[in-house]
């Protein structure tokens, strides 16, 4: 090897040296970790996994079928023949209904409180629900050859009783049972007393009947099912109303005349309580009934009335039940007052009180810290056919606007009924506040428990 090789061999020998060197030196200030530099920990580790994207869920869930503003689509021809064939006028009545029960289920998602509502109604109209007795369940590879009616037929879970189908004596009466359900079924037997159940009670009642008309499964019975529907509209409306009513009841001129006289309310305020509650007390002290009590007879009753004062005592008390036939406001009748009381001025005269400056300083004629108003009302009972035990007629029940409000003529109450010798009706206590069609229907089988030996006879 020459000199000038050697040199460059050694000269490249020496930079090697120093540069070890400075990777030692390097080394000392780079944390370790067992003796093993964090950079290279970093890089001995296995590669991070990429996380899996979620599918994103539809923005659009699948429509219940109850919705607000829901409309049947339009049928296919072939699906016009299908159900011709399924619903033909010659077919049991009992048996076209099991199938379009079975098809509109198919075609509705229920929750759990609509199935409970859709189950009950069905069964108070004779359908019951389960497994048909001695079926056997259905095996469809050794019933392959049957149609698919027969074995949608079979398949079927919700069906009439054959002790109901072969009764001459049973009539289908949609508008019958959507009244006995709605009335009676939904807020004393399935206990719904939030204003939005028994809203949808009535939603899905006629969500039903309208698939059967738009459906035409029972073309004999479309006057009915028409009817029925008209119900369940007025059935939304009026179980809201008898609910506000009912939490509102019997009003504070009722419980002031309670508390005075020895009613219901009679004693329930502790008249020493001095000290703060979570929940306000309910009835009203002796001194609160007298001064609503008076306060109301001075504005709303007669001469009389007024000069009696509370020198009165009860002449008549009695459970019974009441229709609602006529309502006054209290706006309206202090309205026509001052009309009257106008028209008896001479020409060009302007009255100055606060109440024409100011319309907001005395918006109604106020009587105990509350308006006060009129219910007529008449002797009523569930049963058409029975007339009330009593000699009552027709009367009237002072109460405050804020229930008032809420009431509608053909409204019925079941209620304990005072009179005093000054002639002032006062209720006690109400159980019951009713819609204008309400009827109490047992579903059949339990109809039929209850029927006494003479039915037969």
């Amino acid at each position: 090897m020459s000199e000038s090789a050697e040199a460059s061999l050694s000269e490249a020998i020496g930079k090697l040296e120093i540069v070890n060197a400075g990777e030692e030196y390097e080394d000392e200030d780079v944390p370790k970790l067992e003796g093993v530099r964090i950079g290279e920990l970093e890089d001995q580790q296995a590669p991070k996994k990429k996380k899996k994207r979620k599918k994103n869920k539809p923005k659009n869930p699948r429509p219940s079928g109850f919705e607000e503003h829901h409309v049947e689509g339009p049928l296919t021809l072939d699906a016009v023949l299908e159900e011709q064939s399924l619903y033909h006028p010659t077919k049991p009545f009992s048996e076209r209904i099991e199938i379009c029960i079975q098809r509109y289920k198919a075609k509705r998602k229920f929750d759990t409180l609509r199935s409970q509502i859709f189950t009950t109604y069905l069964t108070l109209g004779g359908i019951s629900t389960g497994p048909k007795q001695f079926s056997g369940g259905l095996d469809y590879r050794q019933n392959d050859h049957l149609e698919k009616e027969q074995l949608e037929a079979m398949a079927a879970t919700d069906f009439v009783s054959t002790n109901l189908d072969e009764d001459d004596e049973w009539e289908v009466d949609f508008p019958f049972v959507v009244r006995g359900f709605l009335s009676h079924r939904v807020p004393y037997v399935l206990g719904y007393i939030e204003v939005a159940h028994l809203e949808l009670a009535a939603q899905v009642v006629r969500n039903f009947l309208n698939y059967v008309l738009y459906h035409n499964v029972a073309p004999e019975h479309a006057d009915g099912i028409k009817e029925a529907i008209q119900i369940c509209d007025l059935a939304e409306k009026e179980l809201a109303l008898c609910r506000h009513t009912s939490h509102r009841l019997p009003g504070n001129f009722n419980m002031a005349c309670s508390t005075l006289f020895g009613g219901h309310y009679a004693g329930m305020k502790d008249e020493t309580q001095t000290w703060d509650t979570l929940t306000p007390p309910v009835g009203l002290t002796t001194r609160e009934a007298t001064d609503i009590f008076n306060a109301c007879v001075q504005a709303r009753g007669t001469p009389e009335q007024k000069e009696m004062g509370l020198d009165v005592k009860i002449t008549k008390a009695e459970f019974m039940g009441l229709e609602v036939i006529g309502i006054v406001f209290p706006n309206l009748e202090r309205k026509r007052g001052k009309d009257e009381a106008k028209a008896d001025e001479p020409e060009g005269s302007e009255t100055n009180t606060d109440e024409n400056t100011n319309p907001a300083a005395k918006p109604y004629e106020a009587t105990g810290l509350k308006a006060l108003g009129r219910l007529l009302v008449k002797p009523w009972t569930p049963d058409d056919e029975l007339h009330p035990e009593t000699d009552l007629i027709e009367f009237e029940i002072w109460l405050e606007l804020e229930v008032l409000q809420f009431c509608f003529s053909g409204m019925h109450l079941e209620a304990k009924v005072h009179k005093l010798n000054s002639g002032i009706f006062w209720i006690d206590s109400v159980t019951a506040v009713q819609c204008s069609f309400y009827l109490q229907l047992d579903p059949p089988d339990k109809a039929g428990d209850n029927a006494s030996d003479d039915d037969f006879d």
